[in-house]
Parts: C-alpha cells; sequence; structure tokens
C-alpha cells in the first residue's frame, strides 16, 4: 500500500523513505522562470515548507531525488546552485534583536556548509552582505528561499508594538537582500499574509506575486484527479474499513476536505487540504485533522476589538481588491485574515464587480470552527461538556422533542456570561442557527418567500421546521407571523411534514420563556 508522508515535509526524506510524492514538478518548472523570483501565500500547514524543502533539492541540483518525476525528462539543465534558505517558522521572535540572532544562526551555518569564512558583524544585513558575495564568487548565483516570512509578524499581530518591530527590522533584512540581485539566481517566498510593500516588501518591488495566479491555482494542495490517481490502493482501503463504496469514499473526502479555491477564476481547480486527505486516509476516520485553536483564538480577540458579527460567519461574507492587496501589520480585515489563514475560502468572484465571495471550504472547517465559537460562548468546564450538548440536542432534534431541546438550549444560554448577551432578536437566533449548523443539520437562515423572510429553516431526514423568533413578545406572535405571510406554502410539495415553530427569548431572564409548535395537515403521497 503507498506509503503516506504524514509528518514528512523534507523533500529528500520524502522521497528516500519512499512516501509517495504527488508529482508538481512541472508546475515547479514553470515556477522557477519567474524573474526575480516569486511570492505565495497560502494558509499554514497546507504544504509550503515541502514546496521550499522540493525547489531547495531542485537547486541543489539533486537530479536522483527526481527520478521519474516529470522534471526528470524535461530539459531543466540541473545546475548546482548556493542556497540560503530561513524558515521565520522555526525563529525566535520575541524582540527584532532575537529575531537578528537566529538570522545570524542560519547565516553562520550557511557559511560552514559551503566553507566560507564569515566577517565578525553584529548585522545580520552586513553579514548577508559578505556572505552574498563570497558565494557568488566561489561557486556562482545564489538561491534564497524564504519560509513563513511573515511568522514573526503574526506571531504578535496581537502586540503592535512589537510587531512593528520586528517589521522595521525585517524591512531593511529584506531590502539588504534585493540589493544584492546581481548574486542572486532565484528568490522565493512563502507566507500567509502579504503586508504592505511599502513597510515590508519595498525591497521586494519586482517579484512575481503568484497567489491569485490561475497557473497556480493548484501548486498546494491535491486536485481529486490527482488523489485518484496517487493513492488508489489507499480508497479501496478506506472503503474496506468503512464498509461502503469507494465512490460513497471519495464523496467524504469531497465534503469534508475539498473547497479551496485561491485565484479569482472560477473555473479553476478547488483543492483538497492534504494533511486531512492523508490523515483520512491513513485512519479511514472522519476528523478535523487540520483545524487549530489558536489563529481562531486570535481571530475573536480581533473580531471584538472591531465589533465584526463573528456569529454571521455561516452567511456569506464579501471583499474586494483588499484579499489579493497588501496590509499593514495590525490593520487587516476580518474577512481577510480569515481568508488567509484558510478558514474561509473563495465561494465565487464576480469580474464585474471585482467582488469576492466568502464561505467556509468544507465541513471540517465549518464544523470546527462552529464548535470553537459555541465553545466560546458556552464556557464549558471541559471539552466533554460540549459533545454532551451537542449529543442531547441532536438526539431530541432526531426523536421530534422539542421540549427536551429547548431545555437544553436554555441551560446554554444560561451559560452565558451576562456582558456577552445582547438584547437583539438576530443575536438569539444566531445563537441557535449556530448550534444546528455545528450538528450537522440542514438549516438556512432569513429564507426569502413572496411575503417576507423567513427567521430559519431546519430540515431533517423526516420533518421540515419552520421557525419564527420574537424578543420580550410571545410564541403566538411568532406563530401568527407564520400563518399571516404563509411561510410554509413553498415546502407544501415536499414528502415530510411541516412543523411550525414560534420561539419568544426574555432579555431580562436571559431565556426561552415561551416556545409553541403547530404541525400543520399531512396527507401521505402515493
Amino acid at each position: 500500500m503507498s506509503k503516506l508522508p504524514l509528518t514528512i515535509f523534507h523533500f529528500p526524506n520524502l522521497i528516500q523513505e519512499g512516501c509517495t510524492y504527488v508529482d508538481k514538478t512541472q508546475l515547479l518548472y514553470r515556477l522557477i522562470q519567474e524573474k526575480p523570483g516569486a511570492f505565495l501565500a497560502r494558509p499554514r500547514r497546507f504544504g509550503k515548507s515541502l514546496l521550499v524543502s522540493t525547489l531547495e533539492a531542485l537547486f541543489e541540483g539533486r537530479r536522483e531525488l527526481f527520478k521519474g518525476l516529470w522534471i526528470d525528462s524535461s530539459d531543466y539543465e540541473w545546475k548546482t546552485y548556493p542556497i540560503v534558505r530561513f524558515d521565520f517558522s522555526a525563529t525566535v521572535t520575541t524582540n527584532a534583536q532575537t529575531l537578528e540572532d537566529s538570522i545570524h544562526a542560519v547565516l553562520r551555518s550557511t557559511a560552514k556548509r559551503y566553507g566560507i569564512e564569515m566577517i565578525d558583524s553584529p548585522h545580520a544585513t552586513l553579514v548577508f552582505t559578505d556572505l552574498a558575495e563570497k558565494l557568488y564568487q566561489k561557486i556562482g548565483p545564489i538561491v534564497v528561499l524564504i519560509d513563513e516570512y511573515d511568522h514573526p509578524l503574526l506571531d504578535h499581530i496581537k502586540n503592535p508594538i512589537q510587531a512593528d518591530e520586528n517589521r522595521k527590522f525585517l524591512k531593511s533584512f529584506y531590502t539588504n537582500i534585493k540589493a544584492q540581485e546581481r548574486y542572486l539566481r532565484y528568490i522565493f517566498v512563502t507566507g500567509v499574509s502579504q503586508f504592505t510593500k511599502v513597510s515590508l516588501f519595498s525591497g521586494f518591488n519586482n517579484i512575481q506575486m503568484i497567489s491569485f495566479r490561475k497557473e497556480y491555482a493548484d501548486l498546494l494542495g491535491l486536485t481529486e484527479i490527482e488523489i485518484r490517481t496517487y493513492f488508489p490502493d489507499r480508497i479501496r482501503y478506506v472503503a474496506e474499513q468503512r464498509g461502503v463504496t469507494e465512490t460513497q469514499v471519495l464523496e467524504l473526502l469531497k465534503k469534508w476536505y475539498n473547497g479551496y479555491l485561491f485565484v479569482k477564476n472560477n473555473n479553476a481547480l478547488r483543492v483538497y487540504n492534504p494533511l486531512s486527505v492523508f490523515k483520512f486516509l491513513d485512519t479511514a476516520e472522519l476528523d478535523n485533522y487540520w483545524f487549530e485553536t489558536a489563529t481562531p483564538s486570535l481571530v475573536l480577540s480581533l473580531a471584538e476589538k472591531r465589533n465584526f458579527p463573528l456569529l454571521d460567519i455561516e452567511k456569506d461574507l464579501y471583499a474586494g481588491k483588499e484579499l489579493e492587496t497588501a496590509h499593514d501589520v495590525g490593520v487587516i480585515d476580518l474577512p481577510v485574515l480569515l481568508y488567509q489563514t484558510g478558514y474561509l475560502t473563495i465561494r465565487q468572484y464576480d469580474e464585474e464587480t471585482q467582488v469576492y465571495v466568502l464561505g467556509f471550504p468544507n465541513e471540517e472547517v465549518r464544523r470546527s470552527f462552529l464548535e470553537f465559537l459555541v465553545g466560546v460562548f458556552f464556557k464549558p468546564d471541559s471539552p466533554s461538556d460540549i459533545q454532551g450538548t451537542f449529543y442531547k440536542l441532536a438526539t431530541h432534534l432526531r426523536r421530534h422533542d422539542l421540549s427536551g431541546f429547548f431545555e437544553v438550549f436554555d441551560a446554554f444560554l444560561d451559560s452565558i456570561p451576562n456582558q456577552i448577551h445582547k438584547e437583539a432578536e438576530g443575536y438569539y437566533h444566531s445563537l441557535l442557527f449556530l448550534f444546528l449548523k455545528t450538528l450537522g443539520f440542514k438549516v438556512t437562515a432569513e429564507v426569502s418567500t413572496a411575503q417576507g423572510r423567513i427567521d430559519m429553516v431546519l430540515k431533517t431526514t423526516n420533518d421540515i421546521f419552520i421557525f419564527e423568533f420574537k424578543i420580550n413578545k410571545s410564541a403566538d406572535d411568532a406563530l401568527k407571523q407564520i400563518h399571516q405571510k404563509a411561510y410554509y406554502t413553498q415546502f407544501k410539495l415536499d414528502k415530510r411534514p411541516i412543523t411550525l415553530v414560534g420561539v419568544n427569548f426574555d432579555t431580562h431572564l436571559r431565556k426561552i420563556t415561551d416556545w409553541k409548535q403547530e404541525k400543520l395537515p399531512y396527507k401521505k403521497t402515493h
């Protein structure tokens, strides 16, 4: 069975240990033609480090590692270049001095590897200048690879003073790299965000920004064709373990881990998260493999400062050209940050208005992010409290037990700190909507009809529920509105029974004080 690169992000190790490598070398061949180099922004844990490592092996001329790959039979010349590689995710970013010390360590290691005697200077910019000149004179043009360039900034995005201190140092260092252009063969930079050229990339004005270019849409991530081509034995294995067909396995993969679009062309390939795909093909279990809480914590912190409505995140969000342009540290828009960190992706691009429609890419991210939000509001003593609440709510709904469902939901409302509560229908409506979406139910909000908007529609396998919410009124008022506007008309052709649900939230008691249900007359169709 094909060996999966579960924890290997170093290309030589991946090849030498016999792991399956999805051949991206035709794209790399195109990439290294970009002059003087390129910048690529993608979410973390999406394959950037493996990409940089592959470029490193390519520029080192290690052809034996590429045997059988596309580039091995191309006209690539396999020259050997000296390489200076920085991985800023591994640097100490406490302050500008520790950052500079980390860079010094990289430069010393590089000089030692190539037998270069470094000058004795406390300034990393001077040391790099000297190293570049000596490498060029001894071996030839150098290649500079910079992985996660923005890590020293994102690490301190909640501390703008420290972020700006790191930014100032990096600006001078990167500008100095560009000043050595006469010694450079190529430069490649990866990161999550693109910060303003004026404050950070001023030294790289000519570098090619490829993050939104269609030809590199699948440079990182996996396409469905690649999964089918490289891992057919793994797909069969998962099908056997789960007792389903291979087609059903592919459908699960698509629902849970596909959906990422990084370019403005709506017809471009959507890609799968490689980490999650490999984990699923290894364990045969659906899980939230990629999701981490560090970035959501940051997002929540920034959202609170800027009054961003995170409870509305399930709905489409919109962004303009700011999605693809550079930003100053600390003032990046929340939708843009959510996109860059991988929690949202491009659903659609409208060329006429130049507007991006953003949304969750797949089930893994949607469920994980919503569960995280629930945990923030719920303030549980342990994660099992949240899972217990989820289980009870789902069980009550499947049994059509609305009384039990609202009892559990009321307990959740009671756990929310008083300062978070808001006297607005939309707030309580959004909380309930959030819970139902997290549970995986098919639920839509603000459904348009000829007479107005339905607050919420929930569809289960056997039922349709139409919800109307009121604040400090009564459940009768809510049901009356449903009947007056005949919200149920568009669902009457559906074979499932329809239940109308009126709910009243009392903002003073912070709970549901009144709810009523009414089943519409139902005749089975034969």
